[in-house]
């Protein structure tokens, strides 16, 4: 699966180790148009038809149209090969960046709520 990745996304991304997955395989990633870490996130290749195609494909959807502070974002979403994957921001990579202040980064009830009740 990474070499075929790769072998697809090359000159976008390079894809640099695994970081393993349940129904999918994460990868970190340079994108190389950028200059950053990425995750990326591929369904599993036995799983890529039916049902948990149409349930990864639900899931960056989700994700997408999920807008908060404390959530990670999508930043690209497409096919390799046929296999669904997107990408989001290397979280590790931000967070050794930037420290978190845990004053500024906790939600209220009411934007929690919010949230969850989005994702219904």
């Amino acid at each position: 699966m990474r070499d075929k990745l790769q072998a697809t996304l090359s000159g976008s991304y390079t894809i640099e180790r695994e970081l393993g997955g349940g129904m999918s395989r994460v990868f970190v990633a340079r994108d190389e148009s950028l200059g950053r870490e990425v995750v990326i996130k591929v369904i599993k290749a036995d799983l890529a038809e039916g049902v948990s195609a149409e349930r990864f494909t639900r899931e960056v959807k989700l994700a997408a149209r999920l807008q908060q502070a404390n959530i990670v974002p999508v930043l690209t979403a497409g096919t390799a090969n046929g296999i669904p994957y997107y990408t989001m921001p290397d979280m590790d990579a931000t967070l050794t960046a930037a420290p978190v202040d845990a004053r500024t980064t906790s939600l209220r009830a009411s934007t929690r709520i919010s949230v969850l009740a989005s994702c219904i």
